[in-house]
């Protein structure tokens, strides 16, 4: 494992993570669950013609939408939901977002015919997790107060998803990413109590989830990810929906699950989320991304880092944004002072089952 990495290699890896995640994913769009399975090892490098028609390291829309959120953070110096919302309509007029999601196409169609940014996402019960890449930009450009983190997850995915536990799981991943850049060591219940109460705010479900996660980690792991896959999921998407529901609860807590299992083990999580299938692509990106804030563009396979595509594009937009970062971003004295509850708090809101 490499040496402590710089502030700055950290948000490289941190973005570069995502999309290296993402791409090994997104070639598995599709594929039953029980085929993958019995792949040797899917984490080792990018399909050679991923769904057959994209290049090698092709990575999928959350990626895309990942950067575009970088391109607007930039261009205002700070975290701004109309802003976010503008670039995404500029990639998707455009033609460039592979394979939007319904919900993703009818909330811009919407914004760009008039309706407030504030108005234009899907419905309540539409919980599907595209808007979850976005944390990551959260988590690299906010100060660690949980209250900032769960406003701002709000203010970047009510555009698109108007659902509180979308906003929630936004929160707890832009957390997991900023303990992650930390050089703090956290207990696997540290770190899940601190992801429950930026989420908490949102959705006390998802928070409830959270704090409890831990757990899994004592149980059989393949168990526990057949249990993972269908929390606060609705029994019919579950069922007609093989692998990771497209939905941000499961999608977040496998991810996180993956990388307490394995916290040293990179491929070996990669390879836990990837032979899911469903949505492992997002599941893959953020794990990719929280190695990536931990460790550096160092902790990535060489061959990884040389084929995923567009990688210098992405390693500058990260240099941009640690830079507009040290030069605009806010300081823990702007940021509003929400102090981290004690581990008895947390129990006494979330009781034992």
């Amino acid at each position: 494992m490499p040496a402590l990495a710089t502030p700055q290699d950290r948000f490289r890896g941190c973005l570069l993570g995502f999309a290296i995640g993402d791409a090994l994913g997104f070639a598995l769009r599709g594929l039953p669950p029980n085929a993958l399975r019995r792949a040797a090892c899917l984490a080792d490098d990018f399909s050679p013609r991923p769904r057959g028609r994209f290049e090698k390291g092709q990575f999928s829309d959350d990626t895309q939408l990942l950067l575009a959120t970088v391109e607007a953070v930039l261009s205002q110096g700070r975290l701004d939901g109309k802003a976010a919302m503008t670039q995404y309509s500029w990639l998707w007029r455009d033609g460039i977002i592979l394979h939007p999601p319904l919900n993703l196409s009818h909330s811009i169609q919407s914004f760009l015919s008039g309706t407030p940014w504030m108005s234009s996402g899907a419905s309540l019960g539409l919980c599907e997790p595209s808007c979850l890449s976005r944390g990551a930009v959260i988590g690299l450009w906010e100060e660690q107060a949980p209250g900032v983190v769960a406003h701002r997850a709000t203010m970047l995915t009510v555009p698109t998803h108007k659902d509180p536990m979308c906003a929630a799981a936004c929160a707890a991943f832009a957390r997991a990413i900023q303990l992650c850049l930390g050089e703090e060591p956290q207990t696997p219940l540290a770190f899940c109590q601190a992801l429950a109460y930026a989420a908490s705010a949102s959705s006390p479900q998802l928070a409830d989830e959270l704090c409890f996660l831990p757990r899994a980690l004592a149980w059989d792991s393949e168990r526990a990810l057949g249990l993972l896959r269908t929390v606060l999921v609705p029994s019919k998407q579950c069922q007609e929906e093989p692998g990771i529901p497209e939905h941000v609860a499961p999608v977040l807590l496998i991810a996180l699950f993956a990388m307490m299992c394995s916290p040293d083990d990179l491929r070996h999580a990669l390879n836990r989320v990837l032979r899911m299938g469903g949505a492992a692509d997002v599941s893959a990106g953020m794990l990719g991304a929280l190695f990536g804030a931990s460790l550096g563009v160092g902790g990535f396979a060489p061959r990884l880092r040389k084929n995923i595509r567009y990688g210098e594009h992405i390693l500058g937009a990260a240099d941009r944004l640690f830079l507009s970062h040290q030069q605009n971003g806010p300081t823990l004295s702007e940021a509003m002072p929400t102090a981290a509850p004690h581990p008895h708090t947390l129990q006494q809101r979330y009781p034992r089952r």
